[in-house]
């Protein structure tokens, strides 16, 4: 079973098994070239999984244990960045982090408005973020996967809103946050790649 939640704390096993998923989000034949970032973290003790247990419910911070960084295929430079945070003497894949290239300017930094109970939330900031808010459904996708918000079996992950469109050299850089999503009764997961890459083209057309 691979639902980006593991019992172990071992870092080639880890990174390979989120790159196992994320393969499959963007369909991709091959493996996906990745990098490993931290795996110094303390081995878990008795103490620690005492602490992890609090973080759960609800007090202090998490433990990262290492990040996967991961070239997506795209017609344009994109990475995701998936940290993996410690939690007793296994781990679980957290926060998301999406970096795309795009070929097109924008006049200035566009961001997204919080979720809405009722309606769609708007683009923000300039001449792009009015040519966004004007391509059918944009808002509504986007919004669909800035998750703040996620479980992670019997774990409530949280992380903040994040999205950012600005000005890059001669294009410019879209930036998304989420958090993964559990599929198939908790048996697998999904971090959502293949549709934050259409939403990047969706992105660049419009603007």
């Amino acid at each position: 079973m691979n639902n980006l939640i593991y019992g172990n704390q071992q870092t080639d096993k880890v990174a390979a098994s989120v790159e196992e998923i994320v393969r499959r989000d963007v369909g991709s034949a091959s493996p996906l070239t990745y990098r490993v970032t931290g795996g110094d973290a303390p081995p878990a003790s008795v103490t620690s999984v005492l602490v992890d247990i609090g973080h759960v419910l609800g007090s202090g911070t998490v433990t990262p244990l290492l990040g996967v960084e991961l070239d997506l295929p795209a017609a344009r430079p994109a990475t995701l960045t998936a940290q993996v945070v410690r939690q007793g003497v296994g781990c679980y894949t957290g926060a998301l982090l999406f970096t795309i290239s795009l070929a097109k300017p924008v006049d200035g930094e566009v961001t997204i408005e919080d979720h809405k109970s009722f309606g769609t939330p708007k683009f923000l900031g300039g001449a792009a973020a009015g040519r966004l808010n004007g391509a059918k459904d944009l808002a509504k996708r986007v919004d669909r996967v800035l998750r703040t918000e996620s479980e992670m079996g019997s774990i409530k992950v949280k992380a903040p809103r994040l999205f950012r469109l600005a000005p890059d050299g001669a294009g410019s850089l879209l930036v998304i946050g989420s958090l993964p999503r559990l599929t198939s009764m908790g048996m697998g997961a999904t971090t959502d790649a293949k549709e934050v890459l259409e939403i990047a083209m969706a992105v660049e057309a419009a603007i």
